[in-house]
């Protein structure tokens, strides 16, 4: 009787642990790595829309539509150029501020990925440049680029007055999965 009662205690457990491992086989293509990237983004605003929030003086909000290219440098899209089109709202006192946008790449082969973006500007070189730092994260996507997931990190400058536009570029680092 006592081994009866042993070979069905082992048989479930060998039960139990062959459905573990089968749940667990099953979710390991659900588990994937995350690929690292690198791109420039090479922008140029097409059209700016300021206001004088008139609280303090040099307080300004306001919204810019830019386009423009981002070179892949790393990841799976590596030597790959994307045109990038996109919309920024940004709330500054004397060029130092907030600014948060979403933007769309779009590749050659008609997939795009979706991103929202936020950081902190800062006027250098006396205000005739900006320096800005900030995160983006990916939203959605369409083609290979459905289902994707994704965030990092953002830094780059711009020449020109965010009251008239001017010409940025931003070195965008992080990690993609889909």
């Amino acid at each position: 009787m006592q081994t009866q009662g042993k070979a069905a205690k082992m048989a479930r457990a060998a039960t139990m642990i062959a459905t573990i491992l089968c749940v667990w086989v099953a979710q390991v293509p659900i588990i994937q790595a995350a690929d690292e990237i690198a791109c420039r983004n090479v922008l140029h605003t097409q059209k700016v829309e300021t206001m004088e929030v008139g609280d303090v003086p040099g307080h300004i909000m306001g919204v810019n539509h830019s386009v423009g290219l981002a070179f892949y440098t790393k990841g799976p899209d590596a030597g790959q150029i994307a045109t990038r089109t996109g919309i920024t709202i940004f709330d500054i006192t004397n060029g130092k501020g907030t600014y948060s946008g979403n933007e769309v790449k779009t590749f050659q082969d008609n997939a795009s990925v979706f991103v929202r973006f936020s950081g902190t500007q800062t006027p250098i070189d006396g205000g005739k440049r900006t320096a800005y730092e900030g995160t983006w994260e990916i939203t959605g996507g369409t083609g290979r680029f459905s289902g994707m997931k994704g965030t990092g990190t953002l830094k780059g400058e711009r020449v020109g007055s965010p009251k008239s536009g001017g010409d940025t570029y931003t070195d965008v680092i992080g990690t993609v999965s889909q």
